[in-house]
């Protein structure tokens, strides 16, 4: 097909692609669907079924739509991938036969049989003999008898089951026992044990005695027997005592007083009854206990010191009692605790705890050798030694005894209140202070000698930066030491270590502040650290003067302070006079001052004023002021965009040379080879003349519109990002539409090094990024600059669906809920092109279900609403523009206009440029009523002040292309109020794209202000967008 196509259509069809422009709706039955500039697009292999919905196709039978998709599917990465796939099935056959399914009978051997006869279960459980094993035994009876039969082997009774086999009870036999013939709590036990036998488990365990019994593990224990308590007929038999239906569970602590504990002091030792209830069971290792219908669960903790008590042995009086020797006062003391968590303890004072504060003493000895002293501070008294210590009149708190004497001997030191420890090795001290001496002072109190205080030495370095040439020079000062000391310490710094130790094996430590600062400029990306003096790329510098500028570690030189002020505060830089035709506002010199600041000292920026604010004036003012008779400057903007510039250079700067390089490849070379001082090109041609231009020489690069540029792998990109010139400047109202990463892909071509690599840059918190970035970024609102620019009125005008509209609405939204409803994100990002290809279907309907269906004949709440809304302007004598993504609702409206007595122009993604200028100019003049545009086509390059009435039919994702649009109308040069109606259906996701719109909304000056960022659309939000996650909740 792309043979057919003229060469002049498939090079204005590469420029609909390198701007964006396709968008892949779906692959289905060996077809392509696609939207390329807003028209709708089918693509085969078969040249027949190829179609495009522009009126030229309906003419040629081939349009820029087609070439433009076809040069996609031949050199995008993805394009190419589909264009295979497309290929490879192209032999399949586009009919699939009907495969008749046994539906009728599968649904037949499911029903449940209307039986007469329900079962029931009854469990009785009781204690093995032998083993100390609960066990049940199971039982079968009819729900209207009392009787029940033994269930001598439940596997098997569980297969038959399962299986729906014959299973004789008594003496009926049925010969299909089923599950659902069982009562509701018959069920659960059915289901809970059929479970264990499906989780393919050793199930033997719970069937012990060839099948004849139920036992529960531990493990489930307690929800088994709560089901089968759950039964009509339960029975658990313990002792002499049976209970039925109200045994508990519960967790054991010391309030159930099943045990208590009473200690005496003797004369020299201490003695411990230990008392327990009778009738007491200990089951599963005694980790639960059973009495009088209780069944306690004990820990882990509890089982054991239980399981130690039961050892004990009784004496001749058949008590259990224990002694212990007066010399274990503390250490049974420290025990009691954990008798509380079985029951009530008696004790006498002496076996109170008392606590204590230690305080430790370090001193350094004539030989090296470290001498350590420790006291212990009562309440009532203070030990300084182990005899002291032994013979306290109450118990000490040994467990803390414990830690600090196994501190002392991890140190190095002994056990005891007095003792030494070996001298401390140069790569030892290091540790010694960072990890033993706070160890001692989490402890207690911690004083060291000044001879031990000499064993650490900090080292404090200055930090010196500095602007040298195109370079900033930082330079660590250690103030003192020889050169190789310098070295030493550098190297010991840049390898991330604590401290050095110098040749004479004294060792240094970095302050907190030094390792703070090298932390600093490594996440700068400031790594090939060799020296201490060493070199940082100079777009750093504001953030560097940001983050050093109180501290007093860090000093600047007066050249660096004078470039960190400038990108601070760019309106104190001298400006350049300017040799312009225009009466510049206050805003618009300080942005050309800014351009000459960055200019000045080597940088590039992005100018992100609103729309409408002149841009393209700042611009051309500041070219004014440094242009010489033999510089060049290259400017890059869309097709629709390059005359406009030309004319805007003849008009407010006619002494520069301008030239516009358009038109057919000879004329082209023919152009670039004259001396002129401005160049203007489309990104397209630029692309397509990459080779010429890469042999010429530019002293500025202006990029025009430069979220062209958001996506860093198309090619034109790619081609910018190599080509050199010493000074790069964006254009654009929108440098974030979606997410950071169209900042960065930018920043790539405007100043390439800002910016850490892509994956680093996306991780970092938003007020990171504004430091990077805000010397670099010049951005006012409208609101703040423009005081005089007549008021922005914005009215949300709703409708409702109507009811065959409605009917429509409501089924492709269900449709869509059960697709998304437990759909994870891998099958979300598998099936995107789909999902969005719903949610499209869904705005449409809101719409009118008319545009993609072609038998609806409906009304709609829309329509409607804006019949009503057009008739109230037109009384008023408003003159409107109307925007829609979708073509065919702006075919529908021009349809309607007449007979609301206005007249329209129409704009789509197909309009030629040359026509696109003379409907806005006439427009302008007063010419006709409404300009119908379609919202993406139209967000660029229109100056549409004619109009004081901005109608939004159908909501977009992204409010900057909402902006954008409304910019056409609300700018300088307007004089009368704006109204803006936003037209919403109730009720449907037209409401939650209003929700999500206010939150992107803010994307831009949050991110340029350093507060916040965000992706483009998640399947969360799409989820909320369907109201799926409300429905969870």
């Amino acid at each position: 097909m792309a043979k057919l196509i003229p060469g002049k259509l498939r090079m204005e069809g590469v420029e609909l692609y390198e701007t964006g422009q396709i968008e892949i709706i779906k692959e289905q039955d060996h077809r392509i669907y696609a939207r390329v500039a807003e028209e709708e697009i089918r693509y085969s292999l078969d040249d027949d079924l190829i179609f495009c919905a522009c009126d030229f196709f309906k003419k040629r039978g081939y349009c820029v739509h087609l070439a433009a998709l076809e040069y996609y599917l031949k050199n995008d990465q993805l394009g190419q991938e589909i264009l295979l796939n497309l290929e490879a099935n192209q032999e399949e056959k586009e009919t699939v036969e009907t495969q008749v399914t046994f539906g009728g009978e599968f649904l037949k051997s499911i029903q449940v049989p209307r039986q007469s006869n329900i079962y029931r279960l009854s469990a009785q459980g009781q204690v093995e003999a032998g083993t100390n094993r609960i066990i049940w035994t199971l039982r079968i009876g009819l729900a209207q008898q009392d009787k029940f039969y033994v269930i001598r082997d439940i596997p098997l009774f569980l297969k038959i089951i399962e299986f729906t086999k014959p299973y004789m009870i008594g003496k009926y036999y049925e010969s299909s026992l089923r599950l659902e013939q069982f009562d509701k709590a018959s069920q659960d036990v059915l289901n809970f044990l059929l479970g264990l036998i499906e989780e393919k488990l050793d199930y033997t365990i719970f069937f012990p005695n060839q099948g004849r019994h139920l036992y529960f593990p531990k493990t489930f224990f307690e929800q088994g027997a709560s089901l089968l308590m759950g039964l009509d007929a339960f029975q658990f038999d313990h002792q002499l005592s049976s209970y039925h239906h109200h045994l508990l569970f519960q967790d054991f602590d010391g309030q159930a007083s099943l045990f208590s504990f009473r200690i005496e002091e003797k004369s020299n030792y201490f003695e411990m009854e230990i008392f327990e209830q009778t009738g007491l069971n200990f089951f599963y290792r005694g980790q639960v206990l059973f009495y009088k219908g209780n069944f306690f669960l004990m820990t882990k903790k509890q089982a054991s010191l239980l399981d130690a008590l039961r050892k004990v042995p009784l004496d001749n009086g058949g008590k259990k009692i224990l002694q212990f020797d007066t010399r274990d006062r503390d250490l049974l003391a420290s025990t009691l605790s954990q008798f509380k968590c079985l029951g009530k303890v008696e004790a006498p004072d002496s076996l109170q705890i008392q606590s204590f504060r230690p305080s430790f003493y370090m001193d350094r000895e004539v030989d090296g050798s470290i001498r350590l002293d420790m006291q212990f501070q009562y309440e009532t008294c203070l030990v300084t030694n182990r005899n002291e210590l032994e013979n306290l009149p109450f118990a000490s708190d040994i467990q803390l005894e414990k830690q600090i004497f196994q501190l002392a001997l991890s140190a190095g030191f002994e056990a005891d209140f007095r003792s030494w420890r070996q001298s401390l090795k140069a790569e030892a001290v290091h540790a010694f202070f960072q990890e033993v001496l706070p160890a001692f002072a989490a402890l207690g109190e911690l004083k060291i000698s000044e001879s031990m205080q000499d064993l650490y030495q900090i080292q404090k370095p200055q930090v010196q930066i500095s602007s040298k040439g195109s370079l900033l020079e930082i330079q660590f000062d250690f103030q003192d030491i020889d050169q190789e000391e310098i070295n030493r310490a550098m190297k010991a710094l840049i390898a991330k270590q604590d401290y050095y130790i110098s040749s004479s094996d004294q060792v240094y430590y970095f302050d907190e502040q030094t390792k703070r600062i090298r932390q600093d400029l490594e996440e700068l990306g400031i790594d090939e650290i060799e020296s201490a003096t060493f070199q940082a790329r100079k777009s750093l510098a504001y953030t560097l003067s940001h983050l050093f500028k109180d501290q007093d570690q860090v000093t600047f030189t007066e050249e660096f302070r004078h470039l960190a002020h400038h990108l601070t505060h760019p309106e104190d830089f001298p400006m350049t006079p300017l040799n312009i035709k225009a009466d510049l506002r206050d805003y618009q010199k300080k942005g050309i001052q800014w351009l000459q600041m960055l200019d000045h000292y080597g940088f590039g920026g992005i100018l992100a004023d609103d729309m409408g604010l002149g841009k393209t004036l700042q611009a051309i003012a500041f070219l004014s002021s440094q242009l010489q008779e033999n510089s060049r400057v290259l400017i890059l903007a869309p097709s629709g965009l390059i005359y406009n510039w030309a004319d805007e250079f003849k008009k407010f700067a006619p002494d520069l040379d301008v030239a516009v390089v358009h038109g057919l490849k000879p004329y082209r070379e023919t152009i670039l080879a004259e001396k002129h001082q401005v160049y203007v090109t489309s990104y397209a041609t630029f692309r397509q003349d990459s080779e010429i231009y890469r042999n010429l020489s530019f002293d500025f690069l202006f990029l025009d519109e430069a979220q062209v540029m958001k996506n860093a792998q198309t090619k034109i990109a790619k081609i910018l990002r190599k080509f050199v010139v010493p000074s790069v400047f964006a254009l654009s109202g929108t440098p974030i539409e979606n997410n950071l990463g169209e900042l960065w892909s930018i920043f790539q071509i405007v100043l390439p090094g800002l910016l850490p690599a892509k994956k680093d840059f996306m991780k970092l918190p938003a007020e990171r990024v504004a430091q990077f970035i805000k010397p670099f970024v010049m951005r006012r609102k409208k609101e703040d600059v423009l005081t005089e620019l007549p008021d922005l009125i914005e009215v949300v005008y709703k409708n409702e669906l109507e009811d065959q509209q409605k009917a429509i609405y409501l089924a492709q939204l269900q449709q869509m809920q059960e697709c998304l409803g437990q759909v994870t994100d891998a099958e979300f990002q598998r099936n995107r092109v789909e999902i969005l290809t719903g949610l499209m279907r869904l705005r449409q309907i809101c719409d009118t279900p008319a545009l993609f269906m072609e038998d609806y004949k409906g009304d709609s709440g829309k329509l409607d609403s804006l019949r009503d809304l057009l008739g109230q302007i037109a009384e008023g004598n408003h003159r409107v523009l109307i925007f829609s993504q979708f073509r065919g609702m702006l075919d529908r409206i021009e349809k309607e206009l007449p007979q609301l007595g206005l007249t329209s122009f129409k704009i789509t993604g197909s309009t030629p440029s040359q026509e696109r200028q003379e409907m806005t100019k006439a427009f302008n003049q007063g010419e006709r009523d409404v300009f119908l545009i379609s919202l993406k086509a139209g967000g660029v390059g229109l100056n549409l002040t004619g109009a004081d009435t901005v109608i939004l039919v159908d909501l977009w994702w992204n409010p900057a292309v909402e902006s954008q649009a409304i910019g056409r109308a609300h700018r300088m040069g307007q004089e009368q109020a704006v109204e803006v109606y936003r037209l919403v259906t109730r009720g449907t996701i037209e409401e939650k794209i209003q929700e999500l719109q206010e939150e992107k909304k803010n994307l831009v000056s949050e991110v340029l202000d350093g507060t916040e960022s965000r992706g483009s659309l998640t399947l969360t939000e799409i989820q909320e967008i369907l109201g799926i996650s409300e429905a969870k909740t």
